[in-house]
């Protein structure tokens, strides 16, 4: 059976979040997180499930079970989502942003380990963007 928006779709994707936001209510009892503050009021919350605190640090996650009966979040599936625009707002302002899903992102993995073992932007291009990946970053810029 594959996921039908609203339905079983809707009752199985905010089980997923549900259970990802108890995960980091338990780390609080842990003490391996300071707080957690679900669906903040306000710019900070949009687009986040909830924000976690250690210490000075806060870190920002988005839980999306799936797209549709896809086996995996495109660069393009990302952005008709929302999650690049709130990532790209929460980093901005000073917060470590955490995408959760059941299924990868393939493409922005590859494209950011291959970014992190670049030396320098123009070293990524010249040595790390393969031509499979290309199209993708060139839809980020």
């Amino acid at each position: 059976m594959s996921p039908r928006r609203g339905g079983e779709a809707d009752k199985f994707g905010a089980r997923y979040e549900g259970r990802w936001t108890v995960r980091y209510l338990m780390y609080v009892l842990l003490s391996w997180v300071d707080s957690v503050t679900v669906e903040k009021a306000g710019e900070v919350g949009k687009g986040v499930e909830f924000i976690a605190r250690r210490g000075s640090a806060a870190e920002v996650h988005q839980v999306k079970r799936q797209s549709g009966n896809a086996n995996e979040w495109s660069v393009k599936d990302l952005k008709r989502a929302g999650v690049l625009d709130a990532a790209c707002k929460q980093v901005a302002a000073g917060r470590e942003f955490h995408f959760v899903s059941i299924v990868p992102a393939r493409r922005m993995d590859e494209l950011t380990d291959r970014a992190r073992r670049s030396e320098s932007l123009q070293a990524f291009r010249d040595q790390m963007l393969t031509n499979d990946l290309r199209s993708d970053f060139t839809y980020l810029g």
